[in-house]
């Protein structure tokens, strides 16, 4: 397998201990998870949390939301992880464990 072939893919991600400290800031709260590839470039992968949990800030208009209304909501991120950080990565080549269907994938939840 060749490391391009892993995007649109469910990954098994195990992160250095040097990022490890960094992980919460991306609602990554162990030093493995598992996610989906969005990309692969030369400054490392592209992986989803299909669940990011963000503080709404601004109304459909554009206007500030006073910090007393705001409200959190789950929106889809995507979070670059420099290839200095990744330990290891495991690919499964059964069917079942390709990107899901729908916004609920392991990982993000299911590791906290």
């Amino acid at each position: 397998m060749q490391i391009g072939d892993l995007a649109g893919k469910l990954v098994l991600f195990k992160f250095s201990e040097e990022i490890r400290i960094d992980l919460p800031l991306f609602q990554i709260y162990k030093d493995e998870v598992w996610a989906a590839v969005t990309g692969v470039d030369n400054e490392g992968i592209w992986i989803e949390n299909p669940a990011y949990e963000l503080g709404v800030w601004w109304d459909e208009k554009g206007d500030l939301i006073p910090p007393n209304k705001q409200v959190k909501e789950k929106v889809k991120t995507n979070i670059l992880i420099p290839w200095r950080y990744i330990k290891a990565l495991m690919s499964v080549e059964d069917e079942r464990f390709q990107k899901a269907k729908n916004e609920i994938l392991p990982g993000f939840k299911d590791y906290k």
